[in-house]
């Protein structure tokens, strides 16, 4: 299809840096424009016949230039617009109608900035696929929308998961369960990694719901709450032990690199059901980076040979890290992915009561791992009984199933075995009439370091009330005393089925949001629970 070049100009003084973006470029790339030495901006592209919008980045500001053909998007986002008619069989040029471009003859050379663009454009033989739907597309809305994700998770690594400034915890193996537990609710983390001092190498993770198998084991060997000493006999090497001689296998490291795209860093997370994973980086020499002793400058041999192998710990990276990267990048241009504009409740994502659909979606099935608070994949028909609630679970909601809840008066233990026999990170908590209250999840179980509260009470004789109310105590008085800093995390999120896509995934963008539960918005009724990884699941093939 032939294609025609079109000059695009900023014609205000005044910018020091000027880009272009529309859909030509799939609202991905952005084409630098130069000044023609008057403070004009101006580039040259080819575009294929169609509708096209477009857009100016001003000095990192997304503009919309008001003097040349605009209109707002479905979004309620004002963009420039352009029709460039195809040619008739006479052999005329093709003619653009409105837009206030200017037509030029120039075709851009090797050395212009456009050139790359413009061959792309006019030689992939294919549809443009504009970000608004245009007609003479061959994407609908949600294969161009994980098409734009897809590409840009490839084409951005992990490099971008890494803060300014953070701090990362690590838990040598050779620390006692009790300063551990202590350490992650101090810390106010879900989990950290483990490091083995004698094989120089880290060896796993430990996270809350580590604690919930330790602090229900020790709980059933006595009638007595635990005793600190008792944890204190256990350091995290003999958990680990006793857990291999006791029939399991701790569960292996798994880890990302630096240099890994975005893409990678997903589908590892993803794959192997981890909140979490280390981003390390290798040839961190114990003694200099390079295997220089620091103060003489001396290289060591030794130092040299082992520098390699030696890992260095730069960051944890999330699945909403790596979803935050996509909001960031894409909210400028929110026409560019249409599928996110769409209500969650209209999707298949997620998992929502039978009255709306049960679980959704073939993409949630891939993995035999629960999804915040219901379980999907291989395993899960076992796991659960009728409706995907545990057989015997007598606190549940069973009129909100396949979701597993639990009641306030419901006790803590009963709890517990249920999240560990369905695998869900969470847990409801409703009212006799399914009305949203609270949620339990995995992570709060830490809350139970405070004061050393384990030491105080039995874990049989906790209810679920008393386990929430230990946890905002815990949360409040962290909060008091500058433990944490900035806006305490909120526990709860909820959303509407009305609620857009994208909304949930600016939520699950925060750090700490692992699900939203849908509730209805008149009775507060649990309708359904979307996870990250769901989210996750679906966005990102």
């Amino acid at each position: 299809m032939n294609a025609a070049p079109v000059r695009f100009i900023w014609p205000y003084i005044g910018a020091t840096k000027v880009h272009l973006c529309g859909s030509f470029t799939n609202w991905l790339e952005t084409v630098p424009m130069a000044d023609d030495g008057t403070g004009v901006f101006a580039v040259v592209c080819n575009l294929s016949p169609g509708y096209h919008q477009f857009k100016f980045i001003v000095d990192g500001e997304w503009r919309h230039d008001e003097a040349q053909a605009f209109m707002p998007d479905p979004l309620g986002n004002v963009n420039n617009w352009l029709f460039v008619k195809a040619p008739d069989n006479s052999g005329e040029e093709m003619v653009m109608e409105e837009g206030g471009m200017e037509w030029s003859e120039h075709r851009p050379g090797p050395g212009d900035a456009s050139a790359g663009l413009s061959a792309a454009v006019a030689g992939s033989g294919s549809p443009t696929v504009s970000a608004a739907g245009m007609p003479g597309s061959g994407l609908n809305q949600a294969e161009a929308s994980r098409a734009r994700i897809l590409d840009f998770l490839q084409r951005h690594t992990a490099y971008e998961l890494i803060p300014e400034s953070s701090k990362v915890v690590v838990l040598d193996t050779k620390l006692p369960v009790r300063q551990a537990f202590h350490a992650l609710y101090e810390q106010g983390i879900m989990a950290a990694p483990l490091w083995d001092e004698a094989a120089q190498a880290f060896v796993g993770m430990m996270a809350a719901g580590d604690f919930i198998h330790i602090l229900r084991r020790f709980s059933s060997a006595a009638s007595l709450p635990i005793s600190e000493a008792e944890l204190d006999k256990h350091t995290i090497a003999v958990w680990r032990e006793e857990a291999v001689q006791n029939g399991g296998s701790p569960r292996p490291l798994v880890s990302v690199g630096p240099e890994d795209s975005l893409h990678t860093v997903a589908q590892t997370l993803m794959q192997t059901g981890c909140a979490m994973v280390p981003l390390l980086v290798f040839g961190a020499s114990p003694v200099g980076g390079d295997g220089r002793d620091p103060e003489s400058g001396i290289a060591s041999r030794e130092a040299a040979a082992t520098s390699a192998d030696v890992p260095q710990l730069l960051h944890l990276a999330t699945l909403s890290g790596v979803l935050a990267c996509i909001a960031r990048h894409f909210r400028g241009v929110p026409a560019a992915l249409p599928l996110l504009s769409q209500p969650i409740g209209s999707l298949p994502i997620g998992t929502w009561t039978s009255l709306h659909g049960g679980h959704r979606g073939e993409r949630g099935a891939v993995l035999a791992e629960t999804r915040g608070g219901v379980m999907t994949g291989a395993g899960a028909a076992g796991a659960r009984g009728v409706g995907g609630i545990p057989e015997g679970a007598g606190m549940m909601a069973a009129d909100l199933s396949p979701i597993c809840s639990t009641r306030m008066e419901a006790p803590l233990a009963s709890a517990l075995a249920d999240m560990l026999a369905v695998g869900v990170s969470a847990l409801p908590v409703v009212d006799a009439n399914g009305a949203l209250m609270d949620v339990w999840a995995r992570s709060d179980i830490t809350a139970l370091a405070h004061d050393s509260a384990y030491s105080r009470v039995l874990l049989d004789d906790l209810t679920v009330a008393q386990a929430l109310a230990l946890a905002h105590e815990s949360a409040n008085t962290r909060a008091a005393s500058g433990a944490v800093t900035g806006e305490v995390r909120r526990r709860l999120h909820t959303c509407n089925r009305s609620d857009t896509l994208r909304t949930a995934l600016e939520t699950f963008s925060l750090p700490g949001v692992r699900r939203l539960i849908c509730v209805d918005e008149g009775t507060q009724r649990v309708e359904g629970v979307i996870s990250l990884t769901d989210v996750g699941l679906f966005l990102i093939s």
